[in-house]
């Protein structure tokens, strides 16, 4: 028996978060893969349509003997974000940009360099909006309004002016894709039967641009600290690349932290020739039988 349609309405932005994806729209784990911040203006989606190709033919009467109009086909949504400061990390997340870190490696700025291919990551947006407070359902608590786009690229930093007033950069550019690989999300979002905070109820398709819905989980704290989205691995599994474990999980920053110890390799013998592991700097690493050493396996 289908349940009770419910009417709502939607009011302030309240916060965002940003998660790292990687080029093909994977969660891109690791300990500082996502951010909530609450410093933005505005976040606008643009709808894209393909409207297609309208035949019309007219007979020697001038009348129209021939009329198809095509129904305009959605492609996506282009989406810009207008922003009240500097965040390193969300900018980095948006943009794929490099940030700016001072000597104690504390991000301190942001850089836009023509070199970096836009296309080889992306992220997925999350808002949450405030229901005005007439409409809340008493017995559930608190509802907030929930939009998620799961899978972007392409967002660059645009215009903006130094005067005499505030500085305030703005995202362009940026455009939902399909083939989101999201499923569920690694988030506790909206409430079970049982009245538990998990993630979403259902796998996204892998064509959804945007999921909208009320929830009655708050969304989580602003923060300027970065978020760590998996664990840190104990294991490593041997494969071309191998796999940290458990699942799911990232490995150590670099070959000096990995041969720290913490990480168990699988199997304890010698990997075979091009078994390797990534590691979060983006190097490769294997174990020869004894220890862990730079580069694949020979």
């Amino acid at each position: 028996m289908p349940g009770q349609n419910t009417c709502f309405s939607l009011v302030r932005g309240r916060a965002m978060r940003v998660t790292r994806l990687d080029g093909c729209g994977s969660v891109d784990l690791g300990p500082d893969a996502a951010i909530v911040s609450d410093g933005f203006i505005t976040v606008q989606l643009t709808a894209q349509t393909d409207e297609g190709e309208t035949i019309s033919v007219t007979n020697a009467a001038g009348k129209v003997c021939i009329l198809d109009e095509p129904c305009p086909v959605f492609t996506g949504y282009e989406i810009q974000v207008e922003f009240c400061g500097v965040d390193p990390l969300l900018y980095e997340l948006m943009t794929g940009m490099p940030s700016v870190t001072d000597a104690e490696g504390n991000r301190v700025g942001i850089q836009v360099n023509s070199d970096v291919d836009a296309c080889s990551s992306g992220f997925a947006l999350e808002v949450w909006s405030n229901v005005p407070s007439a409409v809340c359902d008493p017995t559930a608590g608190v509802s907030y309004g929930y939009f998620l786009v799961p899978f972007v690229k392409g967002g660059v930093i645009g215009d903006f002016t130094i005067g005499n007033d505030a500085v305030n950069f703005t995202l362009s550019g940026a455009k939902s894709k399909d083939g989101n690989t999201w499923g569920v999300g690694p988030y506790d979002v909206v409430k079970d039967d049982a009245g538990a905070a998990g993630p979403l109820l259902e796998e996204l398709p892998s064509r959804n641009h945007l999921h909208m819905q009320l929830t009655t989980v708050a969304p989580p704290e602003p923060s300027c600290d970065a978020v760590a989205v998996g664990e840190v691995a104990t294991g490593a599994t041997a494969g071309t690349p191998g796999q940290w474990t458990p699942a799911p999980a990232y490995g150590p920053e670099d070959l000096a932290a990995l041969t720290a110890g913490g990480v168990t390799a699988s199997p304890t013998t010698a990997w075979t020739t091009g078994q390797h592991i990534v590691l979060e700097d983006g190097t490769f690493a294997h174990w020869d039988g004894t220890a862990w050493v730079a580069g694949k396996a020979v």
